[in-house]
């Protein structure tokens, strides 16, 4: 008798089918991410540009922070004064985005506007929208006050 040989047949790598199947696959995902990545991609200089924005913001508060420590320890009685008089200049030392009122709060904590008070309010405003959706990039405010009596109170540290 013959010793009959059975042939193993060794199966190394993919079949056409696979090979089609696993590229349209990834076609579809990819087709799928690019669109995420797209409009990620359209809305990120946002990011960058408010962040820039609000540096800058931040840096006319601190001027303005500067100007008020160094009004506040020469003559404290006219301070808060000297920096609305210097914001409504025509020269707009701080930019066109500051205002400053003068306020007071009531018994309720209900904040008051009036002529003058011990009490300054400084509000910055950024210049213009980032598209028609967004309003504003951003708003600081800050409350200034009258912090020494006379010259002879210790001087206000910055």
């Amino acid at each position: 008798m013959k010793n009959l040989k059975t042939k193993t047949i060794c199966s190394k790598g993919f079949t056409l089918v696979e090979v089609i199947v696993t590229i349209m696959a990834a076609g579809i995902l990819g087709a799928i991410f690019i669109q995420f990545m797209g409009t990620a991609l359209n809305s990120g200089w946002n990011a960058v540009e408010i962040v820039r924005d609000e540096a800058g913001g931040e840096g006319i508060m601190e001027k303005i922070i500067a100007d008020y420590v160094r009004e506040i320890n020469s003559d404290p009685s006219t301070a808060l004064g000297t920096l609305v008089t210097n914001n409504n200049d025509a020269s707009k030392p701080y930019g066109e985005n500051v205002t400053m009122q003068y306020i007071y709060f009531d018994e309720t904590g209900n904040e008051v506007v009036t002529a003058s008070s011990d009490n300054l309010k400084v509000m910055l405003k950024s210049s213009g929208p980032v598209s028609p959706a967004i309003t504003g990039r951003f708003a600081l405010t800050m409350i200034l006050t009258k912090s020494r009596k006379d010259t002879n109170d210790p001087p206000v540290l910055y």
